[in-house]
């Protein structure tokens, strides 16, 4: 691959764009095109899937389900959005904890041993 301007191979799939969703249609996988239009691409492998993936199949996705734009959430006043606590979480509430500087000898001959056979 040679060099060139950031962004340029972007360009260069949009303008096979049609070519490459044509062949997508007609059956062809995703590394025989990558390879029959490489020369003209100058991109990796990975570069081209993602491209598929956002200029080819993510469009096609939104038309066919007509997804609605997400309401901008910032745009909404602090006030009219109601905090509740989910019914199923509990509040947390912090444990005592018990440190000894000095541990019983015995519990440490305890954690020490092997554990016992069955």
């Amino acid at each position: 691959m040679t060099p060139s301007k950031k962004g340029m191979a972007r360009v260069r799939f949009i303008a096979l764009k049609d070519v490459i969703t044509k062949e997508l249609e007609q059956g062809y996988n995703r590394t025989d095109i990558f390879q029959k239009h490489h020369d003209a691409l100058l991109m990796s492998y990975s570069q081209f899937t993602r491209h598929i993936q956002k200029f080819i199949v993510q469009p096609s996705v939104a038309r066919s389900t007509n997804v609605q734009p997400i309401p901008n959430l910032v745009a909404t006043p602090r006030s009219t959005i109601e905090e509740q606590p989910s019914p199923k979480r509990h509040s947390f509430t912090a444990r005592p904890v018990h440190f000894d500087p000095d541990p019983d000898p015995d519990k440490i001959r305890h954690w020490l041993s092997p554990a016992p056979k069955d």
